[in-house]
């Protein structure tokens, strides 16, 4: 990723706006959810206020990336542009595994700054399956593909380099989030799909990689389909390094089918 373009403050405000505006937007929804009591007797009422508040603001970006014009899929074809999009897939999903083993050895030093963590894992978790998977797995990670990599990260790399446009879109995703678990989490996830972005040129490619990452986390929380990931002591060192040798054999292969391709 190279370019010699310099990005302004005035540029950087404009292409994270609309993160900000989904922030704000998703909030309001909720809060006026939580208001309307329309909820209050759900089992699930906080995850169904989320369900709404990421669909309205799916509905709204939607809508505001086909009047900006955005691409959510260049002419890059190949044949081998969807076997890339699976390694890199694959990649994401191993990135979160990694980013999962990191958290639990970190948490001795971690208890004090991740309250705003187990907050959301309140909201998001212990509730009906399938609608963790509808909202998490696909409404939100789809919403977000829209708006970071989308509008954001598109805005940015019409005024500089694809490098300072990941690094810059990914850094508000981590941000925007409001906890520090979360925080490193989507930073070092937003690097790699605004990679998927960069070399797919496809936004629905990094949109699939970021809801496979987030349907293993829901299955691994959730189910016992995944327990094989539960590893401690040193098994998890093992694994957590595993993990990201496999990590980087999927984004070698799925650069490598890629090269070239315009």
């Amino acid at each position: 990723m190279t370019g010699s373009k310099k990005l302004s403050w005035k540029g950087i405000l404009y292409a994270a706006a609309p993160a900000l505006l989904y922030t704000a937007l998703s909030n309001a929804v909720y809060n006026l959810c939580a208001l309307s009591g329309l909820f209050a007797s759900a089992a699930s009422s906080r995850l169904l206020m989320q369900a709404v508040s990421v669909s309205v603001c799916l509905l709204f970006f939607g809508w505001y990336a086909y009047q900006e014009g955005i691409q959510l899929s260049s002419g890059k074809k190949g044949m081998f542009r969807y076997p890339a999009s699976f390694c890199y897939a694959m990649a994401v999903v191993l990135c979160g595994i990694v980013n999962n083993y990191l958290f639990s050895m970190a948490m001795s030093f971690l208890k004090d700054v991740s309250t705003g963590y187990w907050s959301v894992v309140q909201v998001f978790y212990n509730h009906n399956l399938w609608l963790e998977i509808l909202t998490l797995c696909v409404i939100a990670p789809f919403a977000e593909e829209l708006v970071y990599r989308g509008l954001v990260y598109q805005r940015l790399r019409r005024q500089g380099s694809e490098t300072k446009a990941a690094v810059l879109s990914a850094l508000l995703f981590g941000v925007l989030h409001l906890n520090i678990v979360q925080c490193v989490y989507a930073f070092v996830l937003g690097i790699l799909l605004a990679h998927i972005v960069n070399r797919t040129g496809s936004l629905y490619a990094a949109a699939a990689a970021h809801m496979a990452a987030n349907l293993v986390s829901v299955l691994w929380t959730e189910t016992n389909l995944l327990d094989m990931l539960n590893q401690s002591g040193g098994r998890m060192y093992t694994a957590a390094v595993v993990c990201l040798l496999l990590m980087g054999i999927f984004l070698s292969y799925g650069n490598r089918m890629m090269k070239g391709k315009g």
